[in-house]
């Protein structure tokens, strides 16, 4: 009876053992041994759960290098015979590596910011012994893309500034890269931010924009540069209030210059007196607010100056100071801007 215990395992087991001891390397030759030392041979098929085991190991080294030859394929196939695996086991292997050696070999390809059509061919093909479909290459391909575009796209808004030189280079990667902007899933927030610096950059130099068709009524030949979103929270009839409670005062003249951050610090919530929602507009002859109640209009020859806010505006029209907070924050540096340069491009 002890002796039965303790004396070690079957000849399978044993076949078994030495195969993952060796890492399954030279499986062949200890399958071969074991027939020239045992009476009876080993069955293959009884042993497929080895065979997949071996399978498998051997796959992952062949994937390694994100190619596999017509040598390492005949190997793969010999395993497959050798042991009768089932081919729905098969496909469960190659799933569980497919996507992922896939997306690296992409990857690879798509570091120069190009996919050439022997590259395409050379990633179709590995998919292909994969059993990766046409559909979940291009993808693939197209996720990769995209992931490549809003890593360069982080880069650039990083120091809160975006220049032209960038945004060529931007249009350029996109167009290499196979890229359509407007309907790849870029991160929503990276994206507002971008077309956000944009667009200061833009003003920045001049750039006036046009409302198509305005919400608010319009004279004939007056434009309407640019529309937020208000509240009218503060009208008052004294002067030099607002000055002194306000961040930075610019006087309406020509050659007026608003600079980026100047309303970064004070916000208007502390003047806050009453609530009138409207539009608040810059046209191409002065400000306009549009409400049901308080709405205003004052040309740019009555606009005495205003003031600047992190949240919104302030303006003087001869004795009267107007405070209006925006709902959306973020804009306050773009109607800065583009009131100034409404007012040097019509005064």
């Amino acid at each position: 009876m002890f002796k039965k215990l303790f004396s070690g395992l079957s000849p399978h087991a044993q076949l078994i053992e030495d195969i993952r001891n060796d890492n399954y390397n030279n499986w062949e030759s200890h399958f071969e041994n074991y027939n020239r030392t045992n009476a009876k041979k080993a069955d293959p098929v009884k042993l497929q759960s080895v065979g997949l085991e071996i399978y498998e190991k051997y796959l992952q080294d062949v994937i390694r290098d994100y190619a596999i030859t017509d040598g390492e394929k005949e190997v793969l196939k010999k395993i497959i015979t050798y042991f009768q695996l089932p081919e729905a086991a098969i496909n469960t292997i190659k799933s569980k590596y497919a996507k992922s050696a896939l997306t690296s070999l992409s990857k690879q390809k798509l570091a120069d910011n190009h996919l050439s059509e022997e590259e395409l061919l050379e990633i179709g093909l590995f998919a292909r012994e994969l059993n990766i479909s046409e559909d979940e290459v291009k993808r693939i391909n197209q996720k990769n893309a995209v992931e490549l575009y809003e890593n360069a796209l982080k880069d650039i808004v990083s120091d809160k500034l975006v220049t032209v030189e960038e945004q060529q280079a931007l249009r350029q990667m996109a167009q290499q890269l196979g890229i359509n902007i407007k309907e790849a899933n870029i991160d929503k927030k990276l994206r507002e931010d971008y077309y956000y610096l944009s667009l200061l950059n833009a003003l920045d130099r001049g750039y006036l924009p046009e409302c198509k068709p305005p919400s608010i009524v319009t004279q004939k030949d007056e434009v309407a540069y640019w529309e937020i979103s208000s509240n009218l929270v503060f009208a008052r009839n004294t002067s030099e209030y607002l000055q002194q409670h306000s961040n930075v005062r610019l006087r309406v003249e020509k050659g007026v210059s608003y600079k980026l951050g100047a309303s970064r610090s004070i916000r208007i919530r502390e003047h806050i007196v009453s609530n009138h929602p409207g539009v608040f507009a810059v046209t191409s002859k002065g400000v306009v607010f549009s409400a049901s109640q308080q709405s205003f209009a004052i040309p740019f020859t009555q606009l005495h100056s205003f003031d600047t806010y992190a949240d919104g505006i302030g303006l003087q029209k001869d004795k009267t100071d107007l405070l209006l907070q925006f709902y959306d924050k973020q804009m306050s540096e773009v109607v800065f801007k583009v009131l100034t340069n409404a007012i040097n491009a019509n005064t």
